[in-house]
């Protein structure tokens, strides 16, 4: 998918100019999003950004960076880091820094391994900015995600309705094995169709391979249905999460017309109030 549009443009570099200004802080005090992770958190947020700059992910498939899951996840995690700024530290790289406040000399420097408040509120100041800009450049990417596979499941549901039909009509003996072949050419979802035809090309298809194919359907309804629960939770996560952010958005977009940015600052408004007013959006990224 290419990468395109001034307002976005421009919401990256300013997204890229925060991400600027928390690595060095993160590397100096071992700041990550798990324990044990090797890189600094915000590296963790801006994979998206990169994800999405590059063109090269997918932003329809279940397990691409950009998939409504990842986004839904890491707007929860930047809306936790404005009230604890601090996260995890990094147990190779605390000591270290710590070493350092002592070699400054700067008070209690021994007592904690913490970043000092004045480093605390500058990191909660920027990840309160960079999660308004994360909300806003991945709204529509999320819904497209959520969409897009919605639409895919439905669609294999009624697949798997019209082949419990034709399985049905072929054990009552209403159809041949051939006419129910020909039936299987309805079928969208290539690999329910290919599979089913290969097992109706037993012309000797027992009573017993037709219940179980019967039964196998029922598994793969169900765990389609499991499948969209999830998506659809992933989905009001996100867009519960951007709600919340809207609030906060709105001291951001005036400061961004005081610097002149106001196509910038247009952006992340429409965006986020799409999706206050519950409406789904069209623009293409």
């Amino acid at each position: 998918m290419a990468f395109g549009g001034k307002e976005q443009a421009a919401i990256i570099e300013l997204m890229a100019g925060k991400y600027a200004q928390i690595v060095p802080i993160e590397a100096e005090w071992g700041i990550r999003l798990k324990e044990g992770d090797m890189r600094e958190r915000i590296e963790h947020f801006h994979d998206a950004v990169r994800a999405l700059t590059s063109g090269e992910a997918d932003i329809y498939e279940k397990h691409s960076r950009l998939s409504v899951e990842h986004l839904a996840y890491d707007l929860g995690q930047l809306r936790q880091i404005q009230g604890k700024p601090v996260g995890y530290i990094n147990r190779a790289t605390e000591k270290s820094a710590s070493t350092q406040l002592v070699n400054r000399g700067e008070a209690g420097a021994s007592q904690s391994k913490l970043p000092p408040q004045r480093v605390r509120s500058e990191l909660s100041a920027l990840y309160k900015d960079y999660t308004v800009f994360f909300a806003a450049i991945f709204s529509e990417i999320a819904d497209r995600n959520f969409q897009s596979r919605s639409d895919t499941i439905d669609t294999a549901v009624e697949d798997i309705a019209v082949i419990e039909e034709v399985i049905q009509q072929l054990i009552a003996g209403k159809i041949s094995n051939a006419q129910a072949m020909d039936e299987m050419m309805h079928v969208e979802r290539d690999d329910l169709r290919e599979r089913l035809q290969q097992m109706l090309a037993n012309k000797n298809m027992s009573a017993r391979e037709k219940q179980e194919a019967l039964a196998l359907l029922g598994k793969i309804d169900k765990g389609l249905a499991a499948e969209k629960k999830a998506l659809e939770q992933s989905h009001l996560h996100y867009a519960t999460g951007q709600l919340a952010v809207y609030e906060d958005s709105k001291d951001i977009v005036k400061k961004l017309a005081q610097q002149g940015l106001n196509l910038a600052g247009q952006f992340v408004d429409n965006a986020l109030r799409a999706n206050q007013q519950g409406k789904g959006h069209s623009r293409g990224v």
